[in-house]
């Protein structure tokens, strides 16, 4: 299959006929579309599923009334215009090869508004090769476009890259994988077609068997119908709370972002910052008051330490003067009892000596004695300020070290605490000074109380309706069970009758038939997605091989140590490429040889991952490939890497005068 042409008509941003040829040239995949944020390139992935599944394309459970809204909303509005615009379309031409032959398809789908309604009449018409479809009635024409491109088939090649990672969530996992690989391998038919034989015996039991019990039948089935039909209501409502939450969700999100902005933090904090505030300026007021009494005591004599110095030399100077003073004046004394002593004849009585001797012994002593002892250099000459006492000295001394060394010291850690403080306070009172005025944030904080009220009420009912849910199944079950036993008890009483053991010998043969296909079919998917995730993983050898539950269709993966890897376990980048590996593998199971469509590939991948899907993944991953890619995706080196596989390029832009888009040629800038 190879896309030829898309025409969007006053759909969406597109006002008028916007065209993209979509034919790839020169053997080259890719085409690719640019555009920034809400210039519309999800309009144009969307626009391709609307025209093909038409209310299908929303999915399987949406109401005609919902249809009709959406409808509604895409149908382009022109604010210049005189009178609204009341029709819109959407045109895709593509080449389609069925058992051998090629054939051109137009599908065109369009919608009008009704006057005499809000309504929306829809219309389809195929085409092929030029020439309206007449081998089918138009109500088929759907069934028909089904048939050529399987709505379950297609969302494995055209997907939307800002979504694809909810496909790893536990919670939808494997329910998606399930369905997908039932409708791509066909097994829903096969379960339709048991259903459908289990109704058919069913039905031959009930036509064979007594009345009473053929009555009791009747109730019990219609009492299942009813059961059922409450459910699917009540999981319809569950989808749509379900939808409102997500919603109620991204709008307090926002409502966040903007009370933050408005600084709603800093709101939050104010109590707890004037508290900081007060008792900052408490702590700086009493640092300040002790600052006040050292400047009240010695500390201005710290303010001329070489005066301090000079008067701490001169007190100690004057100290040791002191001291050879004293000992001059007791030498003195000593002096003075020897001089007395040494002319008595006692004093010299015990000694031989004549007197002429002691004579010249005494002349020479007392020449000794008499002379005063000698000062040291520094000490002669030096005069002493005043007198004073040891204890004046040593009181003064100790103030002077004071002065010089333990005042100045508390005084620097006294004022680098108290400058600290003031740093601290001054940011505190920037702080105060970007908390808005209370008129500013209160119908912000008004605004998220009423949503999260809201949302609570929505969790609730959510609760409630999952519980109704629950309940709903067991009793379906339990009833199913008694049903199943009246349609035993009366097979075994028609036992002998052959045509229910003709169909019971059918299922069985479909059971082992979809056994065999499955198993088939899962070892093949499991080594395409082994193969795709270490292809397009920057670790080549992270996952050893994966395994596929055949009943539940879990998926498993595995190291090269053969230890279980779970999910959660992978990076954010990791599980965006799991998942493309998966609807890759899917792809190429499929047999099926469809365009590949992306939207937003790249979005929230890192540079590593992003580079291995432009190098082995767009190129190889279909014979057509379109690209919807913003200006921070897929740019500078990335696109030199696609350049060679790149058939053409358009650029999508949004028209701010105008309100719409318009679709040109080539890329960014």
């Amino acid at each position: 299959m190879i896309l030829h042409k898309l025409t969007l008509n006053n759909v969406g941003l597109f006002r008028g006929k916007q065209t993209v040829r979509l034919t790839p040239k020169d053997d080259k995949p890719i085409i690719l579309i640019g555009g920034m944020n809400g210039a519309g390139k999800t309009t144009l992935l969307d626009a391709v599923r609307l025209c093909l599944y038409g209310k299908r394309a929303l999915g399987s459970r949406v109401s005609l009334g919902e249809y009709q809204e959406y409808l509604s909303q895409i149908i382009h509005r022109n604010s210049t215009a005189n009178s609204p615009i009341d029709h819109a379309s959407v045109t895709l031409e593509f080449e389609y090869s069925r058992d051998g032959e090629k054939k051109r398809y137009t599908v065109e789908r369009s919608w009008k508004r009704q006057r005499d309604s809000k309504a929306i009449k829809e219309v389809l018409a195929i085409y092929e090769n030029d020439r309206l479809n007449t081998d089918f009635e138009a109500e088929y024409w759907q069934d028909y476009i089904n048939e050529l491109v399987p709505i379950g088939v297609s969302q494995f090649f055209f997907f939307d890259g800002e979504n694809v990672r909810k496909l790893v969530d536990d919670s939808g996992h494997d329910a998606f994988l399930r369905e997908s690989i039932k409708a791509l391998f066909g097994l829903n038919l096969v379960e339709r077609l048991q259903s459908d034989l289990h109704i058919y015996a069913n039905r031959l039991v009930k036509r064979d068997s007594p009345e009473s019990v053929q009555k009791e039948i009747t109730e019990v089935e219609l009492e299942i119908e009813n059961l059922r039909n409450r459910l699917v209501d009540i999981e319809v409502e569950s989808e749509k709370i379900a939808t409102q939450i997500d919603n109620l969700e991204s709008e307090i999100e926002q409502q966040e972002h903007r009370l933050a902005t408005e600084g709603g933090n800093y709101a939050r904090q104010r109590e707890n910052l004037q508290r900081q505030q007060e008792q900052l300026q408490i702590q700086i007021e009493d640092l300040k008051n002790k600052i006040r009494a050292q400047c009240g005591e010695l500390f201005p004599f710290t303010l001329v330490p070489k005066n301090l110095n000079r008067l701490k030399t001169q007190f100690v100077t004057e100290l040791q003067l002191n001291e050879w003073d004293a000992k001059n004046r007791a030498l003195k004394a000593h002096k003075d009892l020897l001089l007395k002593h040494l002319p008595s004849e006692e004093f010299w009585a015990d000694i031989s000596l004549e007197s002429s001797q002691i004579s010249a012994i005494q002349d020479k002593v007392t020449s000794l004695l008499t002379k005063p002892l000698e000062y040291p250099e520094e000490l002669q000459g030096f005069k002493k300020i005043r007198e004073r006492s040891s204890a004046e000295y040593d009181c003064i001394l100790e103030w002077i070290d004071t002065c010089l060394n333990k005042i100045p010291q508390e005084f620097r850690k006294l004022n680098d605490i108290l400058q600290s403080t003031q740093s601290e306070f001054k940011k505190v009172e920037n702080a105060l000074q970007k908390v808005p005025p209370e008129d500013v944030l209160k119908p912000i904080i008004e605004d998220l109380s009423d949503l999260n009220k809201r949302l609570g009420q929505l969790q609730i009912q959510e609760q409630n309706a999952n519980e109704v849910i629950c309940s709903l199944k067991d009793q379906i079950e339990k009833v199913e069970q008694r049903r199943d036993m009246l349609y035993r008890t009366q097979q075994l009483r028609q036992a002998h009758i052959k045509r229910p053991r003709q169909v019971k010998s059918v299922q069985a043969v479909l059971t082992e038939y979809t056994a065999q296909l499955t198993q088939a079919k899962i070892s093949t998917l499991s080594d395409a997605i082994v193969e795709g995730f270490n292809r397009l993983s920057h670790k080549p050898d992270r996952i050893k091989h994966v395994e596929l539950d055949p009943q539940t269709f879990a998926v498993t993966l595995y190291d090269m140590s053969n230890h279980s890897v779970s999910k959660d376990e992978l990076s954010a980048g990791e599980q965006q490429i799991y998942t493309i590996a998966l609807l890759w593998g899917l792809a190429r199971t499929s047999g099926k040889l469809l365009p590949m469509i992306l939207d937003t590939p790249l979005g929230r991948l890192d540079s590593n991952h992003r580079q291995l899907l432009v190098e082995y993944y767009f190129p190889y991953v279909s014979h057509q490939v379109i690209l919807l890619s913003t200006d921070t995706e897929i740019i500078g080196h990335l696109l030199s890497l696609l350049e060679p596989y790149t058939s053409h390029t358009f650029h999508l832009a949004y028209q701010q005068a105008e309100g719409h888009t318009t679709i040109g040629k080539g890329y960014f800038g």
